[in-house]
């Protein structure tokens, strides 16, 4: 049996999350390509991701800056 003494990162769920969104309306917007769906829908679904996409890189920074600061905590 192991412990993992590593706590799991703060916006992990968020993270998550969005990635699981994101893979949800990608393969929307394939299915909905495919079948030559209306432009307007399309459009708005690549709003999404785009959107989608940028909050995750957003929150996959904070977490990066929280984790150079926990580090830096227990150094000193």
């Amino acid at each position: 049996m192991t412990i993992d003494l590593n706590p799991e990162p703060i916006l992990q769920e968020l993270i998550d999350d969005l990635e699981t969104k994101i893979c949800n309306l990608t393969t929307e917007l394939a299915m909905l390509e495919s079948e030559n769906g209306p432009r307007y829908l399309v459009y708005g679904l690549e709003k999404q991701l785009d959107i989608l996409e940028s909050v995750l890189e957003r929150v996959e920074a904070q977490q990066e800056l929280i984790d150079l600061k926990q580090n830096s905590i227990s150094l000193n």
